[in-house]
Parts: structure tokens; C-alpha cells; sequence
């Protein structure tokens, strides 16, 4: 260091200190001129250019930073731009893609939102608690009424003897309120309003069976108490403009709830001890329960026995889903005895109510020696009627020595696995050990039906376990039944393929005398489906070749006359009087009536309505059945972009999808009953308002494009009125169903 400068430099600051203070002080400060000042200011100025060359050596390299933390935002902001870019072009091809093909678990997912209002419950609860005296009486009697014919057709006949719920009122909890809008109603159908609710009873009971072993044994034993918790809808449909509003009230259990019976300690020994009945009698009991409460079975309540219609108030299944168990994982190397064994497992998969059939149950193969089982090329149909439906799984260890072992159960509904895009990995739980750590995944498609019957013939359809349609059977009414009225106890019996190897039988419930049922025109009000697969349908040879054959009859082709016998799809009713309210004997069957599968075929969108004679006596029998075919997402999205252009290719549209032909004419009953909404005219400079003169004009268009005419007729005209009431009607003759 250079002292002498240093000491220069501390000079020259005190005489600019003092230079500085003379100044404030306003007064002149002499300054001396000698060698000293002028190295303080060379000083000076070389200290300046110093501070100067830092400053500007500062600032520049505060710039350069600054600049380069520019570039570099510039070339992250152009690089996430190009990204951007790069990825709504991604997200427009994909979604291209999806509208070319769109996957139905999107709009499954769709479905499964709802919105709505949630409630306690508290106050249904109380309502029934008041009530409970009055149901108890009702619901007993609804319930033998309807399990009476299905108990009595068992290998082991069962029928109530005394049917007694007890005094503690069933209660209510989580309540959830929303609207249902149908699909049906684009269609002209309705909307209602549904509550879901749990309902949980633990009631203590007073019920009597009796089980007919032989002729002359019969064994009689009571059921103390039932437990009983499950998710019911009440769905109050459909909705009109006029009162109550509500034409029905229907409910029932949306799944198979949770019921446990306690057995009185009577006779009930003895029926154990039986090798007939010890090891099914509670399973057949609560099956027999579960299956009236479940739906597709709801339970009616008419509103308006004047303007209800049980064919207005059905509403159809949402479609049908197919479930695949694609895989499973965590499964572990089970230790027995000093052995070590690798599960060989397989899955059991049920839907709602067909956890309690065995015929609606899908088992598949069996993974051997497999810790990491894959069942995903295998996959079942079931008819989905809500939902809500739950889907239970079972995954067990094949044992050929001993019984199989559970692995674990798990469950999640319908509703919820959409929500996850259709696919979903449950952990499996044991009862009363809770969760295994095995885990098993589940995937749905979700299906529609639909009037086209292309799925019946189309090889898309015909995979093991794969449904391509469904027959629907409603039985609402009979009238005019033969018999005296205290006698009358009547009930219907559905066959549908009846001598074939699919053949199902169905009951509607008995209708007694009883204040307020009349027995003569029974209300029966049921509906039954039956599940249709390609090979119901296949036909091993036609009529036109059998009758080539001659009339020689070796044994080959009496061999396939019997096969070509046991093909049948026809629908079978038959009219059944059993034992009446006061007692007397039953009459049997009072008649049969067949619907051909060919009819079916033949009829407009394949559905029949109608009211026709069952039997000889002359009673009568109202009825509709339906048959409808499958349809995909893609299919239903195709068929909705071309609707548009068939419809316009289809001059003369005679010849249904299938092949059926339409009618070609036929007559319409038009009745204009009321408006509303019409607005009054005001008027201006104190004149009168003017309240319109309402009339209605109805004209049916027939004829082509080029050759229309009107079949026209006018209403009476209701004067002064913006609500008129006219209850009018009108027949039109001569209607084309398809062109007018």
C-alpha cells in the first residue's frame, strides 16, 4: 500500500470537508493554493473515473443477466406454445377418434352421473311408524298372495299358515330424491320422480309354514324374528298435468337385501333331520322372499284406477352390461398340512338379484397353479335394470380332493365402476377377518336395446355367454272370468319355450275377492324378460326342406323332427284358478293361449298389444309382449348418423328390419281433452281484454311428397277460456302407421 497517497487522499477529503462547511455557512472559505491541491485533485479525478468504470461495468453485466433470463423465459414460453400446440392437435385427433368410435364406458360414465336432493329419512319413518298397523295387515297379505303359487311349485310345496310382521315398524335412513327422465320419453313417453332409501327392520315376527312332505305328512313350523337391511326405490311414475299428478306409486329393493330368519324351536327340529329339506329350506325361504322385493320384480300401487295403465307405468331395463373379470393379483402361496399349494383359482360373478339364481351366475376357468390369475378374453351378459345394481365377485381355490376354498369376496355397483370409465381394481375381504391384500379387477360394457334385430342374426353376438336380445312379457288384466265371484282365485302362468332345453315359467299373483280387487277382471300387472342368445334362435333345418323330404319317415329324420321340436320360442298363457277366498276348490286351468315366436317377427317394431280370449268360457286376456335386440355404443352412434339418410331412402318403409311386415293400414282414436297457456289480449283506450275462443283442429297428412291429402276434423269451440276442456274425440280410418 502507498502510504504517501493515502495521506493525500485523506487531505484532500478534509479540505473538501471544509470547503464544503464554509459553504453552508454562506461565507467564503479561503482556499490556499499550494502543491498539495493540485494531487488532491488529480486524485479526485482518478477516483471519479474509477467509480465511473465500476458503475457502467455494473450496469452491463446487470443487463447481460438480465438479458439471458430473457431468453431464456422466451424459449421456455415458445417451447410450451409448440407443446401446447403439439397437444391440442393430440387431444383433436384423439377426439376425432372418439367420435369416430366412441367407447360406450364414456357414456356409461355419462349415466352414471345424477343429481338430486338428499334427506335423512327421519320423517318416512314416522309416517310408517303410525301406519305400521294398517301395513302390517297389507304387506302380509302381498305377500302371501305372491309367494303362494311360486312355494307351492317347489319339490318341497310350502305355504303360509299364518303370516304375522309383529309390532316393530320398519325405519328409514339416507334418503335420496331425483328425477328420472326415460329415454322413452323423446318417444312420447314419461318422466317421475325416484327415492332411493335404506330401510332396516328388526322386527319380531309371528309366521307359520307348512310343508307338505307326502299326502299325509305335513310338517308346520314358525318363523320368530326377521332382520332385514337393504337400499329400496320408490319411483313414482308416470308424471301428468292432472290430480294426483302421480299415476303409480311402484317400490321394491334395488338389490337382494340382507335377510336373516330365527326358526321357532317347534317342528322345526324334526324338518332339519330330513335329508329333503335340512341343507336348502332357509336359502329356499329367503330366495322365495328376495325374489318378490328385487327388482326387475317392483311392487304397484295405482293412484287412479280411472286414467292407470300398468303399460304406461312400465318402465323397460336400461340395457344390458357385459362384466369381465380380467385379472386378479396379491395372491399368495397357501400352506396345508406340511405341503405348500399354489391356488388354482376362478371367479364367480352376479349381478342384483341373479346373486340368488343359480342359472344367472357366471363362473370362469379355473387359473391353475396361477398367483396372478387372467380370465380377460372371458365375459358374461347380464340384463341391467338400474344402476345401482350391484356387482358381487367371488374369487375361490379349486380343490379336487376337498371343498373349495374362498378366497375373498368383493363388490361395487354398476353406477360406481362406470364412473371409473368401467373399470375398476377391488381388494378382496373375508367376513369377519376383513381385508386379504388380494385384489381382483372388474370391466363393463354397457349395452342398449333397441327395436333393430340385426343383433339376433349378427355373429357379433353369438360368443359363449352373450346375449343378442330380449323377450319382454307383460300380463296387466283378464276379464270376464267364468266362475262365480267368492269363487274366483285366479292367477296366470307364463311358459316361454315351452318343451325346449331354454324353456322358463314365470307366475303372476293370485287375485282373490277382496274389497276393493274384483275377481272377475283381475288386475294382475307383472312382467316378466326373458334373456335371448343366438342359439335359442338357431334352426336346424327349415319347414321347405323337411317337406322335400316326402312323406317317408326313416329314423333320421324323425331324429330331427324331434330336435327341430325342442326350437321353440313361442309364448304360452295359461288362465289358473286356484282355491277361492271362501274356501272352495280350485278350478284349474280355465285356458291356454299362444303368441308364436313368428308373430313376433311379423308384428310392427316386434311388439304386441292386445286383449284375446283364453279358453273356452269366454274370459279374456290383456297382455303385451316385446322382443328386442342389442346394440353397442359405435352401432347406436352409426344408427343415429344415418338415421337421417335411411329415413329419407325409405320411400315405402313396409318391411320391418327383420323382415316383418307392417300393417298396412289401420284406425286411430284422437280425443283433444284440454288446453292451457293461452295468453288474453290487452287492449288498449278502455276497451275490453280480449279472452280467446279456443277450438282445436286435428288433420292427419297422408300420401307421398307429391300427393298429400288431409283427413281434417275441428273440435267445438270454448268461448272466452284460457284453460278450454273439450273431452272430444275422433276415429281416423285408413292410417298408414309409417307414412302419415
Amino acid at each position: 500500500m502507498d502510504l504517501n497517497n493515502c495521506t493525500i487522499a485523506a487531505d484532500g477529503i478534509g479540505k473538501l470537508c471544509y470547503i464544503a462547511a464554509g459553504a453552508v455557512a454562506g461565507g467564503t472559505v479561503p482556499i490556499p493554493m499550494n502543491s498539495s491541491w493540485g494531487s488532491w485533485i488529480a486524485s479526485l479525478r482518478h477516483d471519479f473515473k474509477l467509480i465511473c468504470g465500476t458503475f457502467l461495468l455494473t450496469c452491463l453485466g446487470i443487463a447481460l443477466y438480465n438479458y439471458s433470463i430473457h431468453r431464456q423465459l422466451r424459449r421456455k414460453t415458445q417451447y410450451a406454445s409448440k407443446e401446447k400446440d403439439r397437444l391440442a392437435a393430440k387431444a383433436e385427433r384423439t377426439k376425432s377418434q372418439q367420435l369416430v368410435a366412441l367407447s360406450s364406458k364414456s357414456i356409461a360414465a355419462s349415466l352414471a352421473h345424477i343429481e338430486g336432493m338428499e334427506a335423512s329419512g327421519n320423517f318416512l319413518s314416522a309416517i310408517f311408524s303410525q301406519m305400521w298397523n294398517h301395513m302390517n295387515v297389507a304387506i302380509s297379505n302381498s305377500i302371501k298372495d305372491t309367494l303362494d303359487p311360486t312355494l307351492k311349485e317347489m319339490p318341497v310345496p310350502l305355504h303360509f299358515v299364518k303370516l304375522n310382521l309383529g309390532d316393530v315398524p320398519i325405519k328409514t335412513s339416507n334418503m335420496f330424491i331425483h328425477r328420472v327422465d326415460f329415454e322413452s320419453i323423446h318417444a312420447g313417453g314419461q318422466a317421475g320422480i325416484q327415492i332411493d332409501v335404506d330401510v332396516d327392520w328388526d322386527g319380531t315376527c309371528d309366521i307359520m309354514l307348512q310343508a307338505t312332505m307326502t299326502k299325509s305328512a305335513k310338517i308346520t313350523f314358525g318363523v320368530t324374528s326377521i332382520k332385514l337391511h337393504g337400499r329400496m326405490h320408490i319411483l313414482l311414475s308416470p308424471l301428468t298435468t292432472e290430480l294426483p299428478v302421480i299415476s303409480a306409486v311402484q317400490y321394491g329393493f334395488t338389490n337382494p337385501p340382507k335377510i336373516h330368519l330365527d326358526f321357532g324351536t317347534g317342528n322345526i327340529k324334526s324338518v332339519t333331520s330330513l335329508s329333503v329339506v335340512q341343507n336348502g329350506l332357509v336359502s329356499v325361504i329367503q330366495s322365495s322372499l328376495a325374489s318378490v322385493l328385487v327388482l326387475p320384480n317392483r311392487m304397484v300401487m295405482p293412484m287412479d284406477l280411472g286414467t292407470y295403465d300398468y303399460l304406461d307405468t312400465y318402465q323397460p331395463p336400461v340395457g344390458m352390461v357385459r362384466l369381465t373379470a380380467s385379472g386378479g393379483r396379491g395372491f399368495k402361496v397357501l400352506q396345508k398340512f406340511v405341503l405348500k399349494d399354489i391356488p388354482d383359482t376362478y371367479c364367480i360373478l352376479t349381478l342384483g338379484a341373479s346373486k340368488s339364481s343359480d342359472k344367472r351366475q357366471f363362473r370362469t376357468t379355473t387359473q391353475f397353479d396361477n398367483l396372478n390369475p387372467s380370465w380377460k378374453d372371458e365375459s358374461y351378459d347380464f340384463i341391467l335394470y338400474d344402476m345401482d345394481q350391484t356387482i358381487y365377485a367371488e374369487v375361490w381355490d379349486e380343490d379336487k380332493a376337498n371343498a373349495d376354498d374362498l378366497m375373498g369376496r368383493a363388490q361395487i355397483s354398476v353406477r360406481d365402476l362406470f364412473r371409473r370409465d368401467g373399470t375398476c381394481e377391488l381388494e378382496l375381504e373375508m367376513e369377519g377377518r376383513g381385508k386379504t391384500g388380494c385384489y381382483i379387477t372388474l370391466s363393463a360394457e354397457l349395452f342398449y336395446l333397441s327395436d333393430r334385430l340385426q343383433s339376433l342374426s349378427s355373429m357379433q353376438y353369438e360368443g359363449r355367454n352373450q346375449l343378442c336380445g330380449l323377450a319382454t312379457i307383460i300380463v296387466t288384466k283378464a276379464f270376464d272370468i267364468p266362475l262365480p265371484k267368492s269363487d274366483a282365485a285366479t292367477y296366470v302362468k307364463v311358459v316361454y319355450g315351452k318343451g325346449s332345453e331354454h324353456e322358463t315359467t314365470f307366475y303372476t299373483g293370485t287375485v282373490v275377492d277382496y274389497p276393493g280387487y274384483d275377481a272377475l277382471n283381475p288386475m294382475f300387472d307383472c312382467v316378466f324378460h326373458v334373456p335371448v342368445t343366438s342359439a335359442m334362435l338357431r334352426q336346424t333345418s327349415s319347414p321347405k326342406k323337411k317337406s322335400a323330404l316326402g312323406s317317408s319317415m326313416s329314423k333320421s329324420i324323425r331324429k330331427l323332427s324331434e330336435v327341430e321340436k325342442r326350437i321353440n320360442n313361442d309364448i304360452e298363457f295359461t288362465l289358473v284358478d286356484t282355491e277361492g277366498a271362501n274356501g272352495t276348490a280350485g278350478h284349474g286351468e280355465l285356458g291356454t293361449m299362444v303368441v308364436t315366436h313368428e308373430d313376433l317377427l311379423r308384428a310392427y317394431r316386434h311388439t304386441i298389444t292386445a286383449t284375446r280370449s283364453i279358453g273356452e268360457g269366454g274370459a279374456k286376456l290383456e297382455f303385451r309382449v316385446g322382443l328386442t335386440g342389442m346394440q353397442s355404443e359405435t352401432e347406436k352412434l352409426q344408427q343415429s348418423a344415418t338415421r337421417n339418410k335411411v329415413t329419407a331412402a325409405q320411400d315405402n318403409p313396409t318391411e320391418s328390419v327383420y323382415g316383418g311386415i307392417l300393417p298396412s293400414t289401420t284406425t286411430i282414436r284422437v280425443t283433444a281433452v284440454r288446453g292451457r297457456g293461452y295468453i288474453i289480449k290487452k287492449r288498449r283506450l278502455g276497451k275490453k281484454d280480449d279472452v280467446p275462443d279456443v277450438y282445436c283442429t286435428l288433420r292427419i297428412i297422408t300420401g307421398g311428397p307429391g300427393d298429400q291429402s288431409a283427413a281434417k276434423w275441428r273440435t267445438a269451440t270454448v268461448k272466452d277460456d284460457t284453460m278450454p276442456t273439450w273431452n272430444e274425440a275422433h276415429v281416423f280410418s285408413d292410417i298408414d302407421p309409417v307414412k302419415d
